[in-house]
């Protein structure tokens, strides 16, 4: 049988079966068309870190080059926003207030590395980044540096975990423990919560379920 030149038409038709859509395109993917001809879409890699890595999920990513043609990553996550660069993620999220602890208000617990901090009306939210300076020594463990939030019982407590356990059930600190709390975290995932007098009992009409939205943090 001698060779025939098929010609097919440019674009995907879904409007008719795949038998009736003779000669032209039925199901694609990640294809493009130019010039009349299909064409596939370039694909993607992974970028290369060398040990950098970000708190919790992406939740938004902007790519973008400056005028000095630097191409950058802009990541947004539910805990963080970070500023990707040939590898490395530079942490710019934004503080949300800085204070001055009261006098002694690190406690800690023999053999346990969960740290309760005394912080009146601090206003964080479990998953939220702290950056703690000025604390001496408490129970054989001096907190400096940035810790997260694991836990928030009350207004004016919060847990972070430290590197090792104390030594010592013992409260202290000093005078000059202050605390920078980065913007709040969110949840990772979006999910859907019922008030009281949700379903079945009580549906419709008095006492009926009031939905409640908990968006992920975007």
């Amino acid at each position: 049988m001698p060779l025939s030149k098929l010609t097919l038409r440019p674009g995907v038709n879904r409007e008719t079966t795949n038998y009736g859509n003779e000669g032209g395109f039925f199901v694609s993917d990640k294809v493009r068309f130019r010039g009349g001809n299909a064409q596939k879409i370039g694909g993607w890699q992974n970028i290369s870190v060398t040990g950098s890595v970000f708190a919790g999920l992406a939740k938004v990513m902007w790519n973008y080059v400056t005028t000095l043609s630097q191409n950058l990553l802009g990541v947004g996550t539910n805990q963080k926003v970070y500023v990707e660069q040939g590898g490395n993620y530079n942490d710019i999220t934004p503080l949300r207030t800085t204070v001055t602890l009261g006098s002694d208000p690190i406690s800690t617990t023999s053999g346990s590395q969960l740290i309760d901090i005394t912080a009146t009306a601090h206003g964080a939210t479990p998953g939220t980044f702290v950056d703690i300076s000025g604390a001496t020594a408490v129970g054989g463990i001096t907190l400096s540096g940035a810790y997260e939030i694991v836990g928030a019982p009350d207004d004016d407590s919060f847990f972070v975990v430290a590197g090792s356990a104390a030594v010592s059930t013992v409260t202290g600190g000093g005078s000059l423990v202050v605390v920078a709390y980065d913007i709040n975290a969110g949840p990772a995932t979006s999910t859907d919560g019922l008030g009281w007098g949700g379903p079945p009992w009580g549906f419709g009409g008095w006492g009926s379920n009031q939905g409640v939205d908990l968006s992920q943090r975007l």
